[in-house]
Parts: structure tokens; sequence; C-alpha cells
């Protein structure tokens, strides 16, 4: 009997625990890798079940499941729903593919374009959902976490923003000014800060980093213009025009007018001064000529154009509302008649 006997000197007996633990382990990563996987299933269901099915995306959920076209094709199929603005379809194939048992990456890739389909549609609740739900089992996704901050952004609640926005960090490094607008944004929101407190915190925002002037310099000249002009940078004349077009004469601090040759022509095309007999801008030297010659039929309108993308926008905005590039905004002026309001009293 002896000779079956292994001792625990003997090398045989390292041998058969090191393929006894290695069964073992591969084992536990067996159950552990199958258990993952039921649980993002059943998580996956429990989030497909917040949403209501109609009959129409039952129809689809079954031609989905037919097999008869591929996951490739609804997508396409989905995107350019998507691009034309029928966001009820491209979501509904969106969903119907969700339901269908699909690999991994194609459940990421569905829930992303799921998410920004909802995102783009209004319902922000449901879209932080699907963006939260691809973090659960993909935390490092910049993707979803670029659309969370925009989505908390838009709920007015930049605290969770900037939490966010720490995440992303780690993950990207460098996001330019991002922080820096979500923190101006906070201050600006908070109900416990004052007008003088959120002014000094924008104007510190400016003099340290000399970014986000047009959100700065807009808050400024609305609800503290006197600090504003004393703080103001000569740089930004052209693009807070339209800002500085609708302040009421008592705002204007004609002393720093005087020195600044676009401001001259501004103000003079506005009719507060005449500080300069024409001008560069086609615009401008157009009214200042109407206004020489008695004719105030006319004025100014502003569009807004971003910088990056180039989207053109008719209000000013300090996110681009299209690509989402932040402090891109650029003011383009045009003429039209000016209008005035008739006292229609039937008194």
């Amino acid at each position: 009997m002896d000779t079956f006997f292994i001792e625990f000197r003997d090398p045989l007996f390292g041998i058969i625990v090191f393929f006894l633990l290695l069964f073992i382990l591969s084992f536990i990563s067996y159950w552990w890798g199958r258990r993952k996987s039921a649980n993002e299933n059943k998580e996956l269901e429990n989030f497909l079940g917040n949403f209501n099915t109609t009959p129409d995306e039952t129809n689809i959920s079954s031609q989905v499941h037919g097999d008869a076209i591929t996951n490739e094709t609804w997508l396409t199929l989905a995107s350019g729903f998507e691009h034309q603005g029928n966001f009820e379809k491209s979501i509904e194939i969106y969903l119907a593919l969700l339901s269908k048992k699909s690999d991994k990456i194609v459940q990421k890739e569905v829930l992303l374009k799921l998410g920004r389909g909802y995102f783009k549609a209004g319902f922000l609740e449901r879209a932080r959902q699907s963006f939260l739900q691809v973090l659960q089992n993909h935390p490092r996704t910049p993707q979803a976490l670029h659309h969370l901050i925009l989505i908390y952004e838009h709920l007015q609640q930049f605290g969770d923003a900037l939490e966010v926005m720490d995440s992303l960090t780690e993950i990207e490094g460098s996001v330019g000014c991002e922080k820096l607008y979500l923190e101006a944004r906070r201050m600006i929101a908070d109900p416990k800060a004052s007008v003088d407190e959120k002014a000094s915190f924008l104007i510190d925002i400016y003099a340290g980093h000399a970014r986000l002037g047009y959100l700065v310099f807009e808050y400024l000249f609305t609800h503290r213009p006197a600090l504003a002009w004393s703080h103001f940078d000569h740089s930004l004349s052209q693009r807070v025009a339209d800002i500085l077009w609708r302040l009421p004469s008592n705002n204007l601090d004609f002393d720093i007018i005087a020195r600044n040759g676009f401001l001259r022509e501004l103000f003079s095309a506005k009719g507060y001064c005449d500080l300069a007999p024409s001008s560069s801008v086609f615009e401008l030297d157009t009214l200042i000529t109407l206004r020489t010659c008695g004719n105030v039929k006319a004025t100014l309108q502003f569009e807004y154009v971003c910088k990056e993308c180039h989207q053109l926008s008719f209000f000013a905005f300090h996110r681009c509302p299209s690509c989402h590039a932040i402090d891109s905004i650029e003011s383009i002026m045009s003429l039209e008649k000016e209008r005035f309001e008739d006292n229609n009293s039937f008194q």
C-alpha cells in the first residue's frame, strides 16, 4: 500500500495540489462569470420594464427578433430615423434590439444610441437611466459621461454634473474649460449667493483664465453694469456687441466708449452719441448714415454662430446646442426695419 501513498514532500504531491487549485479557481471564475451575466441580463430586463410597450413597438420587436435583418442594418435604419428627427421610430428600434439577446458590445452600443435618442427627443430622465445603465456595466465610457453632464446641466443639477466631470477627468485628463463653465453656472444658479458674490466670482474666473467672456459679461452687464465697465475687456467688444446694443443709455460709460473705436461706431449707430461719422462695418455705417439723414427706421438684428461647428442659431448660447462646445459663440449683425409699438387703446 505504501507504493500508492504520496508524501507531502514528494514533487508529485505539489503538482497534484497545483492542478487541484487551478481547477477550483477555474470553476469559481466560470461560476462568477455566469452569475454576473445573469445579473446583467436581469438588470437589462428591469431597465426595459421601465418603459411601456405600444402595439407598434411589439410589431417592430417581432421583426427584430425574426433575424431576417441583421442588427447592423437595424442600427443603420434607426440612425436614419434619428437623423430625420423621427426619434419615436428610432427609439422603438433601439428598445427592440435591447430586448434581443445580443453581444455585450452590441448592447452597449445600442444603449448609448438609445440614450442619445432620448436626449435629443427631450426625455432627459429616460436618457439619464440609459447612460447610467451603460456605466453600471462599462464604467469607463466617456460618451456616457459626456451626455450625463449635459443632462444634469439641462436639469440645473450642477453639483451632480461636476461629480461626473471628476470621473471624466480621470479618464480623459484635460477637459478644457468645461469644469470652469459648470462652476460658473452653479454659482449663477445658487439662490443663496448674492448678486455681488456671483459678480465677484465671475470676475475672478475671467481674470484668472480669460475664458467664458460672453457668459461673464452677459451677467455683469445685466446685473452690475458699472462693475462690467470697470472690468471690461476691449478685445470682446465685437463678440458681445448684442449685449451692449441692448443696454439702456443710463448704463453706458462714455469715457470707456470714447477710447474704443468699435464702441464709438456701435453707439453712434445706436444714436446714443455722435463719436463716429462712419464705420468700416457695413451695418453700422448704414445706420450712422441713416441717422445723419434723420431716418431712424432701421436697427440691428443679431444671429449667433458656433465657431467650432459653424451652426447658426437665432438665440444666444453658452454651450453650442449642436456640438456642445463651450464659449464658442460669435454674434452676426444684420439690418432690419425697426418696429414701433402703436398705442391701440380704445380709450
